[in-house]
């Protein structure tokens, strides 16, 4: 989700500057938009995955939430009891951005897939279905949700998914012993400038010439557009896609810098 000021101003601001598959002169990025950003193909996994959306939507329950990023200023401390149907709802990743992650995920085929985020586990899924053969790492901070991800895991009957339950901070080092070079990353969680650019620079001394990492709600704050901003300047980033709702990081060593704003 993002901010309530960012969604209206920046949104426009990033639809007027959003360059056409016409201004794409980069072959990498001209097949990108084609055959990932601007895919029709309704495929089946996306009415698997949103049927555990569904479900979450219609659990009446609450549960102990914990955010300890910069959504927890939102309420006086960390943790408070919530409706399970409303953070599927309101939190989890969109149908649209999910689809995207799928198809995206599908496109690079990775076998290793960290994730740093895991609420419910929709964005995990929608990952899952794109690379059953991929195994994923995801970390969550939020106890309850950590229990419902799993449950959701089970009921779609994922086998690829690992949950940690922990902080990033924490549990990043017990990641690396396991996966000690991602094929993509999905950086979801804690949208503080500083915390991102700790992630980013951890992750970053794990990757190889073809990981990608995925950020989300990078126009979310004014601290997630100057996080992004750092992140596009790194001199190990290649090429960087900015979708409004997600950024994009390449590191491919053949391509040249480029940044790129589109619509998805």
């Amino acid at each position: 989700m993002i901010s309530h000021f960012h969604s209206v101003v920046g949104y426009f601001k990033h639809s007027f500057s959003a360059q056409s598959k016409y201004r794409l002169h980069s072959p990498f990025a001209y097949r990108f938009y084609n055959e990932v950003i601007n895919n029709g193909i309704a495929y089946p996994q996306y009415s698997h995955v949103e049927r555990v959306r569904k479900d979450m939507i219609g659990h009446s329950r609450f549960i102990k939430r914990r955010d300890m990023g910069a959504r927890a200023k939102e309420v006086p401390c960390d943790q408070r009891f919530v409706r399970v149907k409303d953070i599927a709802r309101k939190s989890s990743i969109s149908a649209k951005n999910g689809q995207f992650l799928f198809r995206l995920t599908k496109d690079l085929n990775p076998k290793n897939i960290l994730e740093l985020g895991t609420a419910f586990g929709i964005s995990a899924l929608y990952m899952a279905a794109a690379a059953p053969r991929s195994r994923i790492i995801t970390i969550e901070g939020c106890l309850d949700s950590v229990h419902l991800a799993q449950e959701n895991f089970e009921k779609a009957g994922t086998k690829n998914i690992k949950v940690i339950a922990g902080t990033f901070e924490d549990k990043l080092s017990v990641v690396w012993q396991d996966m000690p070079a991602p094929d993509l990353v999905f950086f979801d969680g804690n949208h503080k400038k500083a915390s991102t650019l700790w992630y980013f620079n951890e992750c970053l001394q794990h990757i190889h010439s073809n990981t990608v990492f995925i950020f989300d709600d990078i126009h979310w704050s004014a601290e997630m557009e100057s996080a992004w901003k750092d992140i596009k300047r790194n001199t190990a980033v290649k090429v960087t896609i900015d979708l409004f709702y997600m950024g994009i990081v390449f590191f491919k060593e053949e391509l040249s810098k480029e940044d790129y704003i589109l619509n998805l």
